[in-house]
């Protein structure tokens, strides 16, 4: 037998001690000896008894690197301990190798829901165009937080042909998942996601319109600016907030309908009305923020000194 398979069976026997505090010296010892072990000599204490052993052998094996331990891996991802399960989501984000993108594939029908979570976001991590079905399939998952990650996974794979049932996530029942939705379709920049934005303006929740709001501000046409200015007068300040900066990202000429908004009685409307006024290029946004140069809030009169240089600037040429 030799030296090495002699350590080997050692630390076997040491991992499987009735003794807790022998069990995690032999995992601490081996930190300096990680090349020379096996992954599957370690894989079995990822359903240690313990949790410190537990955790231990995740940050272990995502040193070691070996993809034989991603299965196990996924599955202590639901682990009962936070900490644990912590430590080998973040293991499984270091496997960057091709090897991988199958086994993590696999992990996305893992029956428990943190699991298919910390197998979507360790997948982030890939060029892995061959988990477009698993990932749409992963789109109608029965829980939010599993079809969230797995909206955000095909956003970084930005696969044109996930665009289609990211517009029919712009219909979830769960409103952060519609969120996510919108930041996820307005990514492809497609303008024939405009009418489907729009309709997010109309969205229940207020958070989700103001996604709509930010995410329309990518998009330079008259569909877009016509539904912006509909959205000034929404309920949340917050929407229209944002409804004003996508105006002046798209230099929208609507001065008129921006300079309401410079009395708002919230300062980050003002500001965002300031900047949107110095976007329109209009001699009629000059009056609105020439009042802003008083306003009580010193970040609105530096908003508008500066969107009436603009102005100038754009007046002049």
């Amino acid at each position: 037998m030799s030296v090495e398979t002699e350590q080997f069976t050692a630390l076997a026997e040491s991992l499987r001690s009735p003794d807790v505090n022998q069990r995690r010296l032999a995992l601490a010892e081996l930190e300096e000896n990680l090349r020379v072990v096996p992954a599957e000599l370690l894989i079995p204490s990822l359903r240690d008894e313990d949790a410190a052993v537990r955790r231990l052998a995740a940050q272990l094996l995502e040193e070691i690197g070996d993809v034989a331990a991603i299965p196990a891996l996924i599955h202590v991802t639901a682990d009962s301990a936070a900490d644990v399960a912590s430590v080998a989501a973040s293991a499984l984000r270091e496997f960057r190798t091709p090897h991988a993108v199958p086994l993590l594939i696999s992990g996305i029908d893992h029956p428990k829901p943190e699991a298919r979570v910390a197998a979507l976001i360790a997948l982030r991590e890939h060029k892995a165009d061959g988990a477009m079905a698993t990932l749409i399939r992963a789109v109608s998952d029965s829980v939010p937080e599993v079809r969230r990650e797995a909206i955000i996974t095909l956003t970084h794979l930005r696969h044109a042909g996930s665009l289609p049932v990211l517009r029919e996530s712009l219909n979830d029942v769960s409103a952060p998942v519609r969120r996510i939705a919108i930041g996820a379709v307005a990514v492809f920049n497609d303008a024939a996601s405009i009418p489907d934005l729009a309709r997010s303006l109309g969205d229940d929740d207020w958070q989700v319109r103001r996604e709509a709001a930010i995410a329309l501000g990518k998009f330079s046409s008259n569909e877009a600016i016509e539904s912006l200015i509909r959205a000034l007068n929404d309920a949340y300040w917050q929407v229209a907030k944002e409804a004003l900066a996508s105006l002046g990202k798209l230099h929208a000429p609507v001065a008129v309908r921006l300079a309401p908004f410079a009395k708002h009685e919230i300062a980050d409307v003002r500001l965002a009305a300031a900047s949107a006024l110095g976007e329109t290029g209009e001699r009629s946004a000059r009056d609105p923020l020439t009042e802003l140069l008083n306003d009580p809030d010193t970040g609105v009169q530096k908003a508008a000194r500066r969107a009436l240089e603009q102005l100038a600037a754009k007046t002049a040429s």
